[in-house]
């Protein structure tokens, strides 16, 4: 038997090396080798030297092509590269037959002046295969060593069995915790139903195997045949034994433990598993559920596995309805793209979710419906060994080779499972956060560094260019008048405590401002727009008029049924793996714009009109959040974006209104954003923990794949509106959730003095296991607006509705008091200069008292026709209203 085994492994050693001995390879300390290689223009040498090809680079897209070469055709390689760059950032690879596309290409994070081994997984290619190499930064020297290939293995999978429903008796072991119970079976591992208010919800997974690799084979245990198990119930607790002995002597123990969790509403469940022997692991299921299996099947209200998986109603998981390709397979993803450790499954008005401690040993297998083990109904399921990507392809049940786990070694899982009443997933989330709470806010810089850290990006970046700004570098991004930078420079002179810099600040905003034409008040760079420039700098009445008039024009593109349809602006419709021609993404943002151009122009009809859209929008409740970024992303994509819409949206119903549905609308929605955001440390670096996903998807289906590849500036956006949100929600999370987010942008924008170009940007994207920032650098407004409420500092601008009167500040109410007939306000401006207290809603001009005294006649304007009092303050004052009626 050992000579039959020996002889297999040998065998498959010696085809191995044969499929080696074919593959392509570029020694490039070879001038003959680096011959054959063109760089384009943005290279400016290129040539052979002792340690590799060197590279000049002088542009922003800089990238070198090589010969085309013949690779054996149903091979899974890697490539290997070792490269050292000046600059650092994400190398990327092209492989092509006709062209480079960006769905056929991998990168990889390289760090600045250090050589990398970098193995990137390739799929199976074929004859006559180019690549093109693009370079991390775009200047200094990069040195490829040298490029070569290897066949990417992957064990094979036998034909899964199906789980099956257990036989239970009337004296099998049972437990009830709030609306869950679990019923046992007495003599089978996994072999347990869940309840949910009384209904069959899943069943557990008793037809496991594990497999494990022996002297160069691939053997199977079948858990249901040979593992004698004793499931007992104890004092509030059931646990579950199993013993067996492989066929090559090593004796096995499983035990496994449900237990009700903090709360009295959970089932916690912690498994152990330990071996007599080492064995070198390739399959080992550690807890499994099968919702819908032996009871509602493959329908679904909404499933969440958060990171990849945000589905509506019957929407099947892992489909190409977001990205197509290799990434759209995410039954088995890479750990470090799951935001939150949790998955969860509803219908028939019940959830069921699954929680678990994040652990690099273990992987998460999510199919809804399930296709991987055919159970009938859903999978949720925790594996053994991990997802370490150079191991496993994604969506891969098995990996490449086995995980050694050692003998007389405990190898432990501790999860949670939760389920009640609900419409949707979100309860789930619910559950997850009454267990472990938010993390702590990540330390970031104290006010004075961010001080600097913000006017090193307006002042001394590629972001500015003689008081004109762009909204992001490199790129085709012109440079034109942005009146928040002025804003934005303002606030930071304000809080600087180093006079110089203070001066140069104020110098950079008056150079800005002169660069206003036109009374522009509203031209921006940033994402995040408010009126504060019209309050601090410009005619507040006259951009209370143009906002008005911007409202009505925004309505014209809602059709009768109160939605906004998305049509084509170019050759590729991204409407088409939506099912509907709108998206509440979509259709939130212009709602929410027009409310906002409602309550600064006072316009009571504009008001209602938005109103009854915000109405309308209803019909996407408990939904997901989708379709808010297409000018790049498919309309059905789930998005981070359309949450900041929908909560911003809902919220300013609320003020407006006091309706209590417009908050309830809000704080859902608000829910929704939460899978986007990390609530767990992904690659356990200092930057990492509420970076922000911006969509479960991929632009134009294709790449960049942004699932574990965080874009702060869509989760800024939302921040703001959660901002906006805590007051009004004051039990909520949502404040601290806000400050996370905002302290991970603050973590990710480039360090002063770490790149002349980008310092104070905020990064395009970050890669948290490298802890690199990518390219292109956005401009420090969209963090900048956040960042005022982060350090509680007065905000850029904030809306208020007293006594139906709309009160609008560059800065903050700090203390009201109203009374019959008088509001009293107490106001706190965001920067030192003068500034402009617009309120509307007036039937006839107030009495105005300023700081206990009369007004000077130039701080005092009443526009009659429009119902408007616009109030010119300097500093922190108090405001008196009399006479209201």
């Amino acid at each position: 038997m050992a000579m039959r085994a020996g002889a297999f492994w040998l065998i498959l050693f010696i085809l191995r090396v044969a499929a080696a001995q074919q593959l392509p390879g570029f020694d490039f300390k070879d001038a003959k080798t680096a011959e054959g290689w063109k760089a384009n223009r943005n290279v400016t040498d290129l040539k052979a030297t002792g340690e590799g090809l060197l590279l000049k680079i002088d542009g922003p897209d800089p990238f070198i092509t090589g010969p085309a070469r013949d690779y054996p055709p149903g091979v899974l390689l890697w490539l290997r590269m070792r490269i050292k760059s000046e600059q650092g950032g994400a190398a990327q690879v092209f492989y092509y037959k006709d062209g480079p596309r960006e769905e056929q290409s991998v990168k990889a994070a390289v760090t600045a002046g250090e050589w990398e081994d970098l193995r990137l997984p390739l799929p199976a290619l074929g004859k006559g295969y180019h690549l093109r190499i693009d370079p991390p930064g775009n200047g200094g020297k990069t040195i490829i060593a040298r490029v070569a290939f290897e066949p990417r293995d992957i064990l094979k999978a036998p034909n899964w069995p199906a789980p099956a429903a257990p036989t239970l008796k009337p004296d099998s072991p049972s437990m009830n915790v709030g609306q869950l119970e679990l019923i046992h079976s007495s003599n089978e591992l996994g072999g347990f139903v869940v309840k949910v208010a009384g209904e069959p919800m899943a069943i557990g997974g008793n037809h496991g195997l594990i497999g494990y690799v022996h002297q160069g084979k691939l053997k199977w245990i079948d858990l249901h045949r040979v593992a004698k198990t004793e499931a007992n119930l104890g004092n509030g607790w059931i646990e579950a034994r199993a013993a067996f002995t492989d066929e090559d002597g090593a004796e096995w123990k499983i035990a496994q433990a449900f237990s009700s969790s903090n709360g009295n509403f959970a089932i916690e469940v912690q498994t152990v598993v330990t071996t007599s022997q080492d064995r070198l692991v390739a399959h080992l299921p550690l807890l499994f559920l099968f919702p819908g299996a032996d009871s509602f099947g493959e329908k679904k209200t909404q499933a969440i596995f958060p990171g990849l998986e945000y589905l509506d109603k019957d929407e099947p998981s892992s489909s190409e309805a977001d990205i197509e390709g290799p990434g759209s397979k995410r039954q088995v993803p890479d750990s470090a793209k799951i935001t939150v450790p949790l998955m969860s499954i509803a219908a028939n008005g019940r959830y069921l979710g699954l929680i678990w401690q994040p652990s690099d040993r273990i992987c998460a297998v999510f199919d809804s419906p399930d296709r991987l083990y055919k159970s009938g109904g859903h999978a949720m399921g925790l594996l053994f060994p991990g997802s370490d990507p150079t191991q496993r392809s994604e969506g891969n049940l098995m990996p490449g080779d086995g995980t050694m786990l050692r003998a007389k070694t405990l190898l432990s899982l501790r999860a949670t499972i939760v389920g009640g009443s609900g419409q949707s997933a979100i309860p789930a989330l619910w559950d997850y956060h009454f267990l472990n709470g938010l993390p702590k806010v990540p330390a970031a810089a104290p006010l004075s560094d961010y001080v600097r850290l913000g006017a090193a990006g307006w002042l001394d970046s590629k972001i500015g260019e003689q008081g004109l700004f762009r909204h992001a570098y490199p790129g085709q991004f012109n440079a034109h008048p942005a009146a928040d930078a002025v804003v934005m420079m303002d606030w930071l002179a304000a809080r600087c405590d180093d006079k110089a810099l203070a001066a140069k600040l104020t110098e950079g905003s008056k150079s800005a401002r002169a660069r206003l034409a036109n009374a522009d008040w509203s031209s921006a760079v940033g994402h995040i727009r408010t009126p504060a420039p019209a309050l601090l700098l410009g005619d507040a009445n006259e951009a209370a008029t143009r906002a008005g008039r911007h409202g009505w024009e925004l309505l014209k593109r809602f059709s009768g049924d109160g939605s906004v349809k998305y049509e084509p602006a170019g050759l590729l419709d991204y409407g088409r793996t939506h099912f509907a021609k709108d998206a509440n993404g979509l259709t939130a943002n212009i709602v929410a714009d027009v409310l906002d151009a409602g309550v600064f122009s006072v316009d009571r009809k504009l008001i209602d009109e938005g109103l009854l859209q915000l109405r309308a929008l209803d019909k996407f409740k408990n939904t997901v959040p989708r379709g808010a970024q297409t000018w790049e992303i498919p309309l059905h994509t789930p998005d981070i974006l359309a949450c900041a819409h929908l909560v911003r949206a809902y919220t300013l119903g609320y003020q407006i209104t006091g309706d209590k549905h417009f908050l309830e609308q809000a704080s859902y929605w608000a829910w929704t954003g939460m899978p986007f955001v990390y609530l767990h440390n992904p690659a356990g670096k200092s930057i990492g923990l509420y970076s922000t996903i911006a969509v479960f998807g991929a632009t134009q289906w294709k790449a960049p794949n942004w699932m574990g590849q965080p874009v702060q500036w869509c989760g800024l956006v939302y921040a703001d509106a959660l901002y906006r949100l805590a007051p009004l929600d004051p039990m909520s999370p949502w404040q601290q959730l806000a400050d996370g987010i905002t302290a991970s942008g603050i973590q990710q924008t480039w360090p002063v003095g770490s790149d002349l170009d980008r310092q104070g940007l905020l990064p395009d994207s970050f890669m948290p296991r490298r802890q690199m920032r990518v390219d292109v650098c956005i401009n420090p407004g969209t963090l900048q607006v956040p960042a005022a409420r982060f350090y509680r500092q007065p905000p850029i601008y904030s809306f208020h509705d007293f006594m139906d009167l709309f009160v609008h500040v560059p800065g903050e109410v700090i203390k009201s008091e109203e009374d019959k007939g008088t509001l009293w306000l107490r106001v706190r401006p965001c920067t030192n200069s003068a500034y402009s207290v617009l309120i509307c809603g007036f039937k006839q001009p107030p009495r105005v008292t300023i700081n206990a005294a009369p007004p000077l006649a130039d701080a005092v304007k009443f526009i009659k026709d429009d119902g408007r009092l616009i109030l010119r303050l300097t500093g922190e004052s108090s405001i008196l209203l009399d006479d209201l009626k």
